[in-house]
């Protein structure tokens, strides 16, 4: 069985943060994956082809990005307003999001780059480096170039990674895309937000997400804005934007 988010959570008292990127990525089997218009058909471990998307020597493909779409603080939708032109590519077999508008705008092996200084890039990062941390083979990668945290904890995270490798089938079966996404936090330097997961019977399932702002681009974080608190199951998405 492939690490939940209380094993995560369990091995360091510190690791709050941890078990939030965990949670938005590993979906234990009383989750239902649910099947939506959007997430991508094509059979686990292969890349999708998107029209107009660069192939790249990395995984995934990134989309023309049109800044022209990127939402300024003037958009009545700033904050709740979703990215343009999404689309869903598997990578490594798990459904992750594109967009035209905030990224990612390059992919260099296992990481994906390059997020507009927006909402939506913090969401689009959030989708994209927790996935790849939580389910990638190359999840050190991502670690390393995407994780603001201090040596120590990103140290714990690749040796728990490390200590219970995933099994590729469970990953193609349970991996789900998030649904929706609303921010709980955001300014300039930093961005706090959950992202919504189906779950059983109806009920959605909540993960936080913290990120900073660092050289240019989003990271992840372990600095929760007090706004993000733990949501518990629900069977509404009310307040929340759809991807």
């Amino acid at each position: 069985m492939a690490l939940t988010t209380k094993e995560f959570a369990g091995r360091t008292r510190d690791w709050r943060w941890l078990a939030a990127a965990i949670t938005a990525v590993v979906v234990v089997a009383a989750v239902i994956v649910v099947s939506r218009s959007g997430e991508p058909t094509d059979q686990p471990g292969q890349q999708a082809q998107v029209p107009g998307a660069t192939q790249t020597t990395g995984k995934g493909s990134v989309l023309p990005q049109q800044p022209a779409l990127v939402r300024t603080p003037t958009d009545p939708l700033w904050l709740t307003g979703a990215p343009h032109d999404i689309s869903w590519q598997r990578v490594d077999g798990v459904p992750l999001p594109f967009s035209s508008s905030d990224g990612p705008a390059q992919i260099r092996g296992a990481v994906a780059s390059g997020y507009s200084h927006t909402p939506q890039g913090a969401v689009m990062a959030a989708a994209q480096i927790s996935f790849r941390l939580a389910w990638s083979p190359d999840f050190t990668d991502v670690v390393n170039a995407q994780t603001a945290v201090d040596q120590q904890t990103r140290q714990q995270l690749i040796d728990a990674r490390s200590a219970n490798p995933l099994d590729p089938e469970l990953i193609s079966q349970y991996a789900s895309a998030p649904m929706a996404f609303k921010i709980a936090d955001y300014n300039d330097t930093a961005a706090s937000l959950w992202l919504a997961f189906p779950g059983q019977g109806g009920q959605f399932r909540f993960a936080r997400a913290a990120l900073t702002w660092v050289d240019g681009d989003w990271k992840y974080s372990d600095q929760f804005s007090p706004m993000a608190t733990d949501l518990p199951d629900s069977p509404s998405l009310d307040g929340f934007t759809r991807i």
